[in-house]
């Protein structure tokens, strides 16, 4: 009998074995553990990857023919820490293409020592002689960092480019213009030279209130060029407009009368001289873009 027992319990305890067996398989198939070893890096859509694709690069960064590091400014306490600050400033994506990338100019290091208090995270700006440095885009800094700093695997095109600031929004003035062509129910007319004496000739009459503009002792006192601006400036903003520019005057000038007799028979006529003119009206307004 006792051998009999033995035997069903190693069956027993086989069986036990194979069912525990059998279920850590199933498990270690379903879920494999992360360890060191066999992680993997995240995809490139990961949220600290750049697509690439989206960036436009250039085929050529930049043309190094014509670069030259930009001089220090007089009263720098690093000549040298000066001179790539003001390269940057000038030219920030050809200044490390041209003097770190395709040249022994400058090192990585000290480009990223001279402008790493000078980034974007914290809005701090370098004002030069020769323009504003706004630090390192994030793939700049990877490259000058070799990736200790900044974001790294993208395109040189990325690397290079130079950096657009975004465009703000500002208001601007745009202006509104309207020619006024000459036209003879818009005329500048001076005041009446108004003539006393009567004639029963019409004409006789006319050429008498006309010297009061011919005698230099009876001429009136008046500026065309007053007039013509008065003139204008009213006709422009009854029509909408806030002034009037380049108004001038077209042909020559000419007479206009009233017969002032007040019903005697012999005619009393009072002249006045009138010019045609033309004029820009224009009219201003702020608008923000």
């Amino acid at each position: 009998m006792f051998p009999l027992r033995l035997k069903l319990i190693l069956s027993l305890t086989t069986l036990s074995l194979l069912l525990v067996g059998g279920a850590l398989l199933q498990s270690s198939r379903a879920e494999p553990a992360l360890t060191r070893s066999n992680s993997v890096l995240p995809p490139p859509e990961h949220l600290f990857y750049v697509d690439v694709a989206q960036a436009a690069p250039r085929s050529i960064p930049w043309d190094c023919s014509d670069w030259q590091e930009s001089p220090a400014v007089a009263d720098a306490d690093d000549a040298r820490v000066s001179i790539i600050l003001e390269s940057l400033a000038a030219n920030r994506g050809k200044a490390i293409y041209c003097a770190i990338d395709q040249s022994d100019t400058w090192t990585k290091s000290e480009t990223w020592l001279a402008g790493r208090d000078r980034n974007e995270r914290d809005d701090t700006v370098y004002f030069g002689q020769s323009g504003n440095f706004r630090g390192f885009l994030s793939a700049q800094e990877g490259y000058l960092t070799e990736g200790e700093s900044g974001v790294t695997g993208v395109s040189r095109e990325l690397i290079f480019e130079f950096p657009r600031e975004e465009r703000r929004r500002r208001k601007t003035i745009v202006t509104a213009e309207e020619f006024v062509p000459a036209d003879t129910s818009r005329r500048v007319y001076t005041p009446f030279g108004r003539e006393g004496l009567g004639h029963n000739d019409q004409r006789t009459a006319e050429i008498q209130a006309e010297n009061r503009f011919t005698n230099p002792a009876t001429a009136p006192d008046f500026d065309w060029n007053a007039l013509l601006k008065a003139e204008a400036t009213a006709h422009c903003k009854s029509a909408g407009y806030n002034r009037a520019r380049n108004a001038v005057f077209i042909g020559n000038t000419e007479w206009d009368y009233s017969d002032d007799r007040d019903g005697g028979a012999d005619f009393r006529f009072a002249a006045r001289q009138y010019r045609l003119w033309s004029a820009d009206c224009q009219k201003t307004r702020r608008v923000r873009r």
